[in-house]
């Protein structure tokens, strides 16, 4: 099938493509469309902005676009390497994660933002996930060339496949897709780009103390991935007991809000929490995030966030990959439980009944207080 959709693409929407040398500086320079692709969640688009700075400085002259998830976006407003953020929800990620799809309306929908990014003619397109459905939507964009990483399919439909080992980083990921042709020198880390008015928001919302202030997420994006909130509450405890002075500030999105009652209603000591849950919004988040000593969570967009506003992290991981998702660029530790069912899809655990999730569930407080003690006093 990829075979035969490779050959339509190529007779129909590329008729004329030039290619264009990507180990020649000058030919790069002469560049004046690139159409860049990432259609996944937050923390995901976050681990692709080094490759953005990348193309940026590879095409320096191009008019760079990136088709992005609608909730994903607002992570990376502000970033000077983009041109223009194409906002489009792929119906095959939503399905993932459980979601209702009218696959015949997606269908047209598909069809009606891949034919205007046809109108737009880009000499070259960057897929930077590495992802077979992610590539068939870029391909139906219809770039002269299409560059990404067909390790996990869609090799059919690439003109050039980035070799890439399985159990690399995502950042390093996209970062070889992006810079392919050219000598790579360091991978950056990600970052965010933050205003004065986030930061002052930042420091509004702070709570009004001198002691150092540690930040707690409680969600995730699957219940898979979540540390129950017992667990958080006897670290929190155990930090709290050891720290006079420490504060906690509970970071989260609005539909979070009962993971922070229940927490509130599980410690010793309510009053060292401060919730800034659903006040917020991504980039208010790290720029909060920046304001704190550490960062403490699950597997989930705020964990990269801290990590992006240099904040170091204790994070915990259970069915998803920490070879691929570990945190970048920042100090870190990683907990996680060995069990041979990880990694796994997040969703069909073979755990029944109180099992069910014992990645997360058998984490154990006294070590993720012993990781955050040890990053407290720069270990």
């Amino acid at each position: 099938m990829l075979a035969v959709l490779q050959r339509g693409y190529r007779a129909g929407w590329r008729r004329g493509a030039v290619p264009v040398d990507l180990a020649d500086p000058a030919a790069c320079r002469q560049v004046r469309r690139v159409l860049a692709v990432r259609l996944d969640a937050i923390g995901d688009l976050l681990l692709t902005e080094p490759a953005l700075g990348i193309l940026r400085q590879r095409f320096p002259e191009a008019r760079i676009d990136l088709v992005a998830n609608p909730a994903s976006a607002a992570v990376l407003e502000g970033n000077p390497n983009i041109d223009r953020l194409v906002r489009y929800s792929a119906p095959w990620h939503a399905a993932w994660r459980g979601g209702a799809v009218d696959w015949k309306r997606e269908a047209a929908r598909a069809w009606g933002v891949t034919e205007a990014l046809r109108g737009e003619h880009y000499e070259l397109g960057f897929e930077l996930r590495g992802d077979l459905r992610d590539i068939g939507f870029t391909a139906a964009a219809g770039p002269g060339m299409l560059i990404g990483s067909g390790f996990r399919g869609g090799k059919g439909l690439l003109d050039i496949d980035v070799p890439f080992a399985p159990r690399g980083h995502q950042v390093e990921l996209s970062a070889a897709i992006a810079g392919y042709g050219s000598p790579l020198a360091n991978i950056r880390a990600p970052r965010v780009h933050l205003t004065s008015r986030q930061m002052e928001r930042s420091r509004q919302a702070m709570p009004d103390s001198t002691g150092p202030c540690i930040a707690l997420h409680l969600g995730a994006g699957f219940e898979s991935k979540r540390l129950p909130i017992e667990t958080v509450a006897a670290v929190v405890d155990r930090l709290a007991a050891n720290r006079p002075g420490l504060n906690f500030v509970v970071v989260g999105a609005g539909d979070e809000q009962e993971l922070e009652t229940q927490l509130r209603g599980t410690v010793r000591r309510p009053e060292r929490l401060f919730s800034l849950v659903g006040r917020l919004g991504l980039l208010e988040t790290a720029a909060v995030l920046s304001r704190c000593t550490l960062f403490i969570g699950n597997d989930s967009a705020p964990m990269h966030l801290a990590a992006a506003a240099g904040t170091p992290v204790v994070a915990c991981f259970g069915p998803s990959e920490p070879w691929k998702f570990h945190p970048y660029g920042v100090p870190y530790r990683l907990l996680e439980v060995p069990l041979d069912c990880r990694p796994c899809d997040y969703v069909h655990c073979i755990w029944g009944g109180p099992q069910k999730f014992q990645c997360m569930g058998r984490q154990d407080p006294a070590s993720i207080a012993a990781a955050a003690e040890e990053l407290l006093v720069g270990g």
